[in-house]
């Protein structure tokens, strides 16, 4: 669970998703006492280190971090990507519009 939860964020996600139920109160507290809980706990084995691996070595890649970067950056909200689109269209316009001023010269 420690691996899994280090932020109140990562309560909510979880909370939201219905993995767990937090009947602590606040995310916070519930993110800290997991995080105490866990410090002093050395599991034997952990069965899903093959996953975990897969999983860590694939968000540690170039692209994963290059596309997240780029949401957290310019996609943050639905307004954002309305004007990335508006801008992509006008850039269209503007240059139909200048081959066909070429092209009637």
């Amino acid at each position: 669970m420690n691996m899994l939860i280090d932020t109140d964020e990562d309560i909510a996600k979880l909370v939201r998703a219905k993995v767990i139920i937090n009947h602590i109160g606040s995310n916070e507290e519930a993110a800290n006492m997991i995080n105490r809980i866990c410090k002093e706990v050395v599991p034997e084995h952990f069965y899903y280190t093959r996953q975990w691996e897969e999983l860590d070595s694939h968000f540690k890649g170039y692209w994963p971090r290059k596309i997240v970067k780029l949401k957290r950056t310019y996609f943050h909200s639905p307004w954002s990507i309305i004007a990335l689109f508006a801008g992509i269209v006008l850039f269209v316009l503007a240059m139909l519009q200048t081959i066909f001023t070429i092209m009637s010269s």
